[in-house]
């Protein structure tokens, strides 16, 4: 007796790039949020993970609440969704990077990274396992073709008409 599988993998990608794709897109969301309350403190933390000189660090500090908060916008309207998905892979990359060094340092300090929810998460490697868990998910959505529920696969087939 042949068994066969009840559920359709083919036909349950979508769903699960979708839901995969709105998910990493509130993450973002909700990690910029917090950061945008409190953008002394998001300084101070890019200061103290000794990486970028003093200048490039305010900078990056007072500019990465923004492009996490548009990114994840998008992620979630489903617009713009490879750009998207590339600019987040962009900032994993180097959230990677600086958590990786400070591992190496041996510092133990705070990365920022939902301050909303008063976490106070430690640089560490579930931090790191989390955000590599991101890129690659990341990294997929780059890739991906059509995606459900999105305002460019609609534009795409409205423009094949």
């Amino acid at each position: 007796m042949e068994r066969k599988c009840i559920i359709n993998f083919a036909l349950m990608r979508p769903v699960i790039v979708f839901i995969l794709r709105v998910m990493l897109g509130i993450v973002f969301v909700v990690a910029a949020y917090g950061k945008l309350l409190h953008p002394d403190v998001l300084v101070s933390t890019v200061i103290n993970f000794n990486i970028l000189p003093m200048e490039l660090a305010k900078i990056f500090a007072y500019t990465l609440p923004w492009i996490e908060m548009i990114a994840g916008i998008m992620l979630i309207a489903g617009f713009g969704i490879r750009g998207a998905s590339f600019a987040i892979g962009l900032l994993l990359v180097s959230f990677i990077i600086a958590i990786g060094i400070n591992m190496h340092r041996g510092i133990s300090m705070e990365c920022g990274c939902f301050d909303i929810f008063g976490m106070n998460e430690k640089v560490g490697s579930e931090i790191l396992f989390r955000d590599i868990l991101f890129l690659i998910v990341a990294v997929s959505l780059v890739f991906t073709k059509d995606f459900m529920l999105s305002i460019d696969t609609y534009l795409e087939r409205k423009q094949k008409k």
